[in-house]
């Protein structure tokens, strides 16, 4: 892989190259500052595969430096990970919205670094595929016109937001996990009323209905490294990855924590609401384990969908306003002889 490291400390950089050579990265370049970085991004021959920022750096810092890089052409889902001296969560809170796709704290551990970064090239190549696969998806129906909707039922990865993935990718890259990386926190959401909104959205604001739903949850699950899939049917599965419970410091079981504030649907902007679904108690899990958990989590909240929808339809056993129900024969009664006239005699 070729790594930029991005740092204005040289002692560090010196470092952080015998690291990652210890790690096998051997293909790496520096630089002590922003406009520096920018420089060596534009003398390559060829993309980065992985870039390492500093947050703190004077002048441009590593969050502005990571929204330039992710502005560039071929950077859009290139690896990024931070790296801090202190957990300071607006500082990775910023990151992760300027489009980081992970952060590694200080002082450096070799095998924490290249599990990192092999988690993070392992996310990046799946992501290849699926934008690849959705642009071709996004480019057929444009063909077909602004009124052609997918299918509520379809899936599909939101490229906007890193940590989105499909069903699938997002299984394959839990089943790859690091043995010292777990799932924390493996749960389901689901929009409230999504055949409603359907119906009233066309090709357009459907699409962007689901963006936002999909970045307002990666925000909230912030500065936790998570992944997101959407299951189609208004249904996201959810995983949140850490080394224990202390690595997510947010109480998602708030009343309306998941709700969300869209104009996607237009005539200003709306709430829409969620609920999760969570399979037993939050424990726990590698990410083996966790496939099981999430296609569980997935499956109940798309059958809760159908309940819910079953029970909105109108039962036609029971009669409507205006409408008439014939008298049906009690079954059994004898009925009355009809009267004979007599005849005269």
């Amino acid at each position: 892989m070729q790594i930029l490291a991005v740092d204005d400390d040289k002692t560090f950089l010196q470092l952080l190259q015998s690291v990652l050579a210890a790690a096998g990265y051997d293909a790496l370049e520096t630089a002590l500052s922003a406009p520096e970085a920018k420089e060596r991004i534009d003398e390559a021959e060829s993309a980065f595969d992985c870039v390492l920022l500093d947050i703190d750096m004077p002048g441009t810092d590593g969050i502005e430096l990571c929204r330039q890089i992710r502005a560039m052409a071929g950077y859009e889902i290139t690896p990024i990970l931070m790296l801090t001296a202190k957990l300071d969560d607006a500082s990775i809170e910023g990151a992760f919205e300027a489009g980081a796709t992970d952060y590694v704290t200080k002082p450096l551990r070799g095998l924490e670094l290249g599990a990192r970064i092999r988690t993070a090239r392992l996310l990046t190549e799946q992501m290849r595929i699926s934008v690849g696969l959705e642009r071709s998806a996004a480019q057929l129906a444009s063909r077909l016109g602004a009124s052609a909707r997918r299918p509520l039922e379809e899936a599909f990865v939101v490229e906007e937001v890193p940590a989105c993935l499909s069903e699938k990718d997002l299984e394959r890259v839990l089943s790859l996990m690091p043995g010292n990386l777990f799932a924390i926190e493996t749960f389901a959401l689901r929009i409230e009323g999504i055949e409603s909104l359907y119906e009233e959205a066309d090709a357009v604001s459907y699409d962007a209905l689901i963006r936002d739903v999909v970045q307002s949850v990666s925000r909230k699950l912030a500065p936790s490294q998570h992944f997101i899939a959407h299951a189609g049917d208004g249904v996201f599965g959810c995983v949140v990855v850490g080394r224990g419970r202390q690595d997510l410091n947010r109480n998602l079981y708030e009343p309306f924590f998941w709700n969300v504030e869209t104009p996607a649907l237009g005539d200003g902007p709306r709430v829409v609401q969620l609920s999760m679904t969570r399979v037993g108690r939050p424990k726990v899990e590698s990410g083996k384990t966790c496939v099981d958990t999430l296609r569980t989590a997935i499956a109940t909240a798309s059958e809760d969908r159908l309940v819910l929808r079953l029970k909105a339809l109108p039962d036609l056993s029971k009669p409507r306003p205006g409408h008439i129900v014939p008298k049906r024969p009690r079954l059994g009664a004898r009925r009355r002889p009809r009267p004979v006239a007599s005849q005269a005699s």
